[in-house]
């Protein structure tokens, strides 16, 4: 069986009874998964600090509303699928991302489910944590090699590559990397809306066809010469009004295609530009430093 992220994450009736921290997040909690990791979260974040750090976070990325009780039921969740690691009591309580929280985060950077057109804020944060994610390990691969790796963090990355699912490894070398590929990820969405235009364009084809016909075929009934009085037709053309009413939705959908075509159109340009400064900003290969953390890791 080929465990990719978008079969795990989309047969939730067969991969959730053993491995239920395998679902997909929405943008709030794969913020909360982010900003909880052991290295940026030390011994653990009370939820009054993940709602600051995430608000923080909201000012410049589509998280959506951020207040106490949204924040406490998606730390609920996460800490009830094993995604967060809850250690004390009460008000004090504080939260971490577990190896199985960071497997999820970075399968669901993979999966693109949304139009883009209508509602871009799946894309727009998937993006930006895949280049922050790239950036922390960088960093962390950027450190002195006389610098031990911290055991804590060798052995948490450790626990991430040993998970298995249905007997086989969930996040390999190509998983991750490719989790954290801005570059993969924006062509992955081109992908999408090429296939929505594609779609657009047949649909606007049978819609202007559809409303071609229609239109022949109201009129046909229609007596030129009372057709020509205008408003007096409405007034005296039995179901006239009725009739003109039928004409215009005839061409409604027609409209709505050719709006949908020029979205998606005008998206793709966007994305090509995306790429191309993405291109430019990052290094020549920007998973260079999470392949050499990785073997690093495993050299401790």
């Amino acid at each position: 069986m080929d465990l990719t992220p978008d079969f795990l994450l989309e047969n939730p009736e067969l991969i959730t009874p053993v491995a239920p921290w395998c679902v997909r997040l929405d943008n709030l909690e794969l913020g909360i998964v982010l900003v909880a990791q052991p290295w940026l979260a030390g011994e653990g974040l009370r939820r009054a600090d993940l709602e600051r750090q995430i608000a923080r976070l909201a000012a410049e990325l589509p998280l959506g509303a951020v207040y106490f009780q949204r924040v406490k039921r998606a730390v609920a969740r996460l800490e009830e699928i094993g995604a967060l690691r809850g250690l004390g009591e009460e008000r004090g309580r504080r939260f971490l991302t577990t190896p199985q929280g960071f497997a999820a985060f970075l399968l669901n950077l993979h999966v693109l489910s949304a139009d883009p057109t209508v509602d871009g804020a799946e894309f727009e944060l998937k993006r930006a944590f895949a280049a922050m994610s790239t950036v922390v390990m960088e960093r962390l691969a950027e450190l002195p090699e006389e610098m031990d790796v911290p055991p804590e963090i060798a052995g948490f990355f450790a626990a991430v590559e040993e998970l298995t699912v249905l007997g086989e490894r969930v996040i390999t070398d190509e998983v991750a990397q490719e989790a954290l590929d801005v570059l993969r990820l924006i062509a992955s969405q081109r992908v999408q809306v090429a296939v929505l235009l594609h779609e657009a364009r047949r649909r606007l084809v049978k819609a202007e066809t559809g409303a071609a016909a229609f239109r022949v075929l109201h009129l046909s009934r229609l007596d030129a010469e009372t057709f020509a009085r205008g408003t007096a037709f409405l007034q005296d053309a039995p179901g006239g009004l009725s009739m003109l009413r039928e004409m215009a939705s005839g061409d409604l959908p027609r409209l709505s295609q050719r709006a949908a075509v020029l979205r998606y159109e005008h998206y793709l340009r966007y994305l090509d530009d995306l790429g191309s400064l993405h291109a430019k900003e990052l290094k020549a290969d920007p998973l260079d430093a999470v392949r050499a953390l990785m073997a690093r890791w495993r050299t401790e």
